[in-house]
C-alpha cells in the first residue's frame, strides 16, 4: 500500500508515525524510505520535504537498531535544505522579556540559535557559563551587581549541574499559538523537543501563562527553579 502513496500522502504518513514513535516500525520505515527514494525529492514541496526531514531525524536518532534501507543522502540532504534556508522568525515579546531577565542574571544566552546537527532553530540556548550576560550593556552590568547575589549563584550552579554531558540548555519560551485546546502543546513542537532532547540537549518550557503572571524579582526565581529542577532531574537521570 506505502509503495503506491503519492507524495503528500507518503509525507503525511512519515511524520505521523514520527510524532506517535518510530522506535519499533521497522518495516514502515523501510517502506517510506524504499517510496521516498522512488518519488524523489523535487518531488515534493517544501513542507512535505520537512515533514520527511523530520521523519528521517527519528529513524536516525530513535530506530534501535537501525533501519535496513534509508532514502539515500541526497534525499535527505534535500529534505534538510528545506530548515536550513528558513530565515528566524522574528522573536515575540514574551521571547525577548525571558532574554532580558537572564540577560540581567548573567546567564550568557543566544536568542534563535541554528542546531546544525537538526536543522531546528531554538529560542534560547545556553551554551556556557559566564560573568556577564552575551550581548549585555553596561546598565545590564550594573543591574547586576544590584540583584541578589544568591540567586544569581544558584542559577550558574545550577547551569553548570545540568549541561555536564550536554550539549546545552535550551528554553523554549510557548505563547499562546503554540498549544491546542486545554493547553496542550501541538505534536509538531513535541517532536521538535524529543529530537533535541535525544541529541543531547536539556529542554526546558516557559509557558506564557506561567510567566506572565510574574513580577519584579519572582522572575529571577522562576528562572533559577527551571534550572535546578533540570539539572535535579540529571543527577537522578
Amino acid at each position: 500500500r506505502i509503495g503506491e502513496f503519492k507524495p503528500q500522502e507518503l509525507a503525511n504518513t512519515a511524520w505521523a508515525f514520527a510524532v506517535v514513535d518510530v522506535a519499533r516500525r521497522d518495516a514502515l520505515v523501510d517502506a517510506v524510505s524504499a517510496r521516498a527514494s522512488e518519488i524523489g525529492g523535487t518531488t515534493f514541496s517544501r513542507q512535505k520535504r520537512s515533514q520527511l526531514h523530520q521523519f528521517f531525524l527519528s529513524v536516525e536518532l530513535e530506530l534501535c537498531p537501525p533501519a535496513k534501507l534509508l532514502a539515500p543522502a541526497d534525499l535527505q540532504l534535500a529534505c534538510r535544505e528545506v530548515l536550513d534556508g528558513e530565515s528566524p522568525a522574528s522573536s515575540s515579546k514574551l521571547h525577548q522579556d525571558v532574554s532580558a531577565e537572564l540577560a540581567r542574571m548573567g546567564i550568557a544566552h543566544e536568542n534563535k540559535l541554528s542546531v546544525s546537527q537538526l536543522g531546528y532553530r531554538v529560542d534560547i540556548a545556553i551554551l556556557l557559563v559566564a560573568g556577564a550576560a552575551a550581548g549585555g550593556s553596561a546598565s545590564e552590568s550594573r543591574d547586576n551587581e544590584s540583584r541578589d547575589n544568591a540567586v544569581i549563584t544558584r542559577a550558574m550552579e545550577a547551569v553548570r549541574a545540568a549541561t555536564i554531558d550536554h550539549a546545552g540548555i535550551v528554553i523554549e519560551v510557548d505563547g499562546p499559538t503554540h498549544y491546542l485546546n486545554e493547553r496542550r502543546l501541538r505534536p509538531a513542537l513535541e517532536l521538535i523537543r524529543r529530537h533535541l532532547a535525544v541529541a543531547g540537549w536539556v529542554v526546558l518550557v516557559v509557558p506564557y501563562w506561567e510567566w506572565e503572571a510574574l513580577k519584579g524579582r519572582a522572575k529571577a526565581e522562576y528562572v533559577v527553579v527551571l534550572l535546578e529542577r533540570a539539572a535535579s532531574r540529571r543527577e537522578h537521570g
